[in-house]
């Protein structure tokens, strides 16, 4: 029971954790940004096949550069080859993709991470009644 629940909080720790981070680097890139135009380095399938006989994912590895500095990113097939940077503190960039979904991508890191809790106090709740529960003969 302890080990369901250390794990619960712990992965509800790491979406909060994602969410902060994605929160933080999506504000910097909202005030300000840069765009840098990326290309391809190379794709290829990765995972699993399936059914049909097809993998299940394309990846690509892109490269661009900001202010001399290189770059690089995996980033799914067919997906826009641009990418923002935080001209103030070049650790802070995103793909134009994932800045577009920026406030959805957070909202769901705080969905997930809220059932990961609620799913903690439920798993201790029932496991505290269980043990508090009279034993029958």
């Amino acid at each position: 029971m302890i080990v369901a629940v250390l794990l619960q909080l712990g992965f509800a720790a790491a979406f909060l954790v994602d969410a902060s981070q994605t929160n933080r680097t999506y504000d910097a890139l909202s005030a300000h940004r840069v765009t840098a135009p990326a290309h391809t380095i190379g794709c290829a399938f990765v995972g699993t096949v399936g059914r049909s006989g097809n993998y299940s994912g394309h990846v690509c590895q892109v490269g661009y550069s900001y202010r001399g500095q290189q770059f690089t990113a995996y980033i799914p097939y067919g997906q826009d080859e641009t990418f923002y940077v935080d001209p103030i503190d070049t650790s802070l960039r995103m793909s134009k993709t994932s800045f577009d979904k920026g406030p959805e991508e957070t909202t769901g890191d705080m969905v997930i991470a809220a059932w990961l809790l609620s799913g903690a106090v439920i798993v201790t709740v029932l496991h505290q009644l269980h043990i508090r529960r009279p034993a029958r003969r």
